[in-house]
């Protein structure tokens, strides 16, 4: 739990200091349970150097971009808002990101 909370708040922290600009575009939690947990898990291992997507904690995990450079910081900006809907057991979302005309979307489903 310490774990959690500690890398909640780093991510929020990630969050201001990289994009003003993220919000979640959707979020449901009729898709059933989650596991927490291992949601986190996930989430914390997605910051890799690639666009792919992946199955993990039960759920299918997408990043996408149009024009955006950096899937690191694609994760950095959304990231602490996933953490929070994660918590809030969600279990089908997205967050976007947006720098002038580059887009970044990632989440779950």
């Amino acid at each position: 739990m310490k774990f959690t909370i500690a890398f909640a708040a780093l991510a929020a922290f990630a969050v201001t200091q990289v994009s003003a600009n993220a919000s979640l575009v959707r979020e449901f939690d009729t898709l059933g349970a989650t596991d927490q947990g291992a949601l986190h898990t996930c989430l914390n291992n997605y910051r890799t150097d690639n666009w792919d997507g992946m199955d993990c904690g039960g759920r299918g995990w997408f990043k996408g971009t149009h024009k955006y450079k950096s899937p690191e910081n694609c994760y950095d900006a959304c990231a602490g808002l996933l953490v929070a809907a994660i918590d809030r057991g969600a279990s089908d979302v997205e967050c976007d990101d947006n720098e002038g005309s580059a887009r970044c979307w990632m989440g779950f489903h």
